[in-house]
């Protein structure tokens, strides 16, 4: 018993390549939300009014290596990711954050004023821990459901 596989190469790597570039897109989408839910965390520090309204607000701030806690919640709002190859000849993918405030990188780093707020690399754990997975979920499905294209 003999089988037979017509397998067009360029065309598997093309299915491939889309798979990839859709584990990266649902892996880019995890991370930006679980930025928001980081940056959506109740401050546990001290008290303190403030704000626009007529005597202020009472709010927390979030203490030093906690997430920043959410004040006006215009940092959240501004999060957005985005895939990106390292190089053009690169086949590694970053995760770049976009049109965050300036305010929320000095939150996380800290300044000689403020303590470190990290809430960036806190918020990629989660998704580093089932990267693996993800992508090979979406590859094995790529496999499966290639069909090499018809002769005409």
């Amino acid at each position: 018993m003999s089988v037979k596989h017509n397998v067009n190469a360029a065309h598997l790597q093309a299915h491939i390549a889309l798979a990839l570039q859709q584990s990266a897109n649902d892996l880019m989408l995890r991370y930006q939300s679980n930025l928001k839910k980081t940056l959506s965390i109740a401050g546990t520090g001290k008290a303190y009014r403030g704000g626009n309204k007529s005597k202020g607000s009472l709010r927390r701030r979030s203490v030093p290596g906690a997430p920043p806690a959410i004040d006006t919640g215009e940092l959240r709002r501004s999060v957005q990711t985005a895939p990106k190859l390292t190089s053009k000849t690169s086949k590694v993918v970053r995760f770049v954050i976009l049109g965050v405030k300036e305010y929320g990188f000095m939150l996380d780093a800290g300044t000689r004023r403020i303590a470190a707020r990290p809430w960036i690399a806190r918020s990629a754990d989660p998704v580093r821990a089932v990267g693996q997975s993800v992508v090979t979920r979406y590859l094995q499905r790529a496999i499966r459901s290639y069909r090499p294209p018809s002769k005409t």
